[in-house]
């Protein structure tokens, strides 16, 4: 019985890793995203700026 118990623990700390590794990466994509777009739009508003 305590061999089910730990197999079912072990299980449930390897899911609960999985999802805070997916989160984890998953946020460091959109900051790298907005900062991608950030660029972008200063490169807009620069290009504005010199042609004006």
């Amino acid at each position: 019985m305590k061999e089910i118990i730990d197999t079912i623990v072990f299980i449930l700390f390897i899911v609960m890793l999985a999802f805070f590794i997916a989160g984890f990466n998953r946020q460091q994509v959109k900051k790298h995203q907005d900062k991608l777009d950030e660029i972008e739009r200063r490169k807009k508003e620069n290009d504005k700026t010199v042609i004006d």
